[in-house]
C-alpha cells in the first residue's frame, strides 16, 4: 500500500487546502505590515509605509500560492 501512496504522491501536483493558503496570506501580511509599521516609526512618518507594506505583503503572498499550486 505505501508503494502505491509513493507512486501517486510523485505524480501529483501538490494540493493547497485552506488553511495553508490562508496562512500564506496573513503571514505575507503580517510580516510586511511590520516591517511597514517600523519603517514609518523609524523615519518619523504617520502612515506612508504600512500601507505599502500591506499591499506588498498581499501581492507577494498571492504570487507565493500561484506558483505554488496553480502552475505546478
Amino acid at each position: 500500500m505505501s508503494e502505491r501512496a509513493d507512486a501517486k504522491g510523485a505524480e501529483e501536483a501538490p494540493r493547497a487546502n485552506a488553511m495553508t493558503v490562508l496562512s500564506y496570506l496573513l503571514g505575507g501580511l503580517a510580516f510586511w505590515g511590520f516591517v511597514g509599521w517600523l519603517a514609518d516609526l523609524a523615519l518619523g512618518f504617520e502612515t506612508l509605509f504600512l500601507p505599502i507594506g500591506l499591499l506588498l505583503g498581499l501581492i507577494g503572498s498571492l504570487y507565493l500560492i500561484i506558483t505554488q499550486y496553480v502552475r505546478s
